[in-house]
């Protein structure tokens, strides 16, 4: 791809030099309310290049500034989409584990922790709460 832009851009340049250096007849020319008078036919080729060349610059800033602008928001939807898996799956797991609580739970009665007069069920006191 590189080298048929290469060649393809020495094959513009050779056509520019070759309609440009033979057409030497003079012209005017006027462009909103600007006069140009006494330039080349070769000038006049020359300066409707340039104007074509910075007219392609530019689209190339707007074509690159949007697959930028495409390729962070789909960054963003990734990192959004990651997210809310993480999400889920962390509601999930904090679900499980109260289900596991209250099964534990299940059929232990409370106790007073000695010397506080704080209930403790007795999971927490074999976990080492008590002080």
């Amino acid at each position: 791809m590189i080298a048929l832009g290469l060649v393809l851009l020495v094959l513009c340049v050779l056509l520019a030099v070759g309609i440009s250096l033979p057409n030497t007849e003079t012209v005017s020319a006027e462009a909103f309310g600007v006069s140009l008078s006494n330039v080349s036919l070769g000038g006049l080729f020359l300066l409707g290049l340039a104007t074509g060349a910075l007219a392609m610059v530019g689209l190339g800033l707007i074509l690159a500034g949007a697959a930028r602008q495409r390729s962070k928001k789909r960054a963003v939807k990734r990192e959004v989409s990651t997210v809310r898996n993480e999400q889920e799956t962390l509601a999930e797991e904090n679900t499980r584990l109260q289900a596991e609580l209250e099964q534990r739970h299940q059929g232990y009665p409370p106790t007073a922790e000695p010397g506080t007069g704080r209930t403790v069920t007795t999971d927490e006191g074999d976990r080492g709460l008590r002080r």
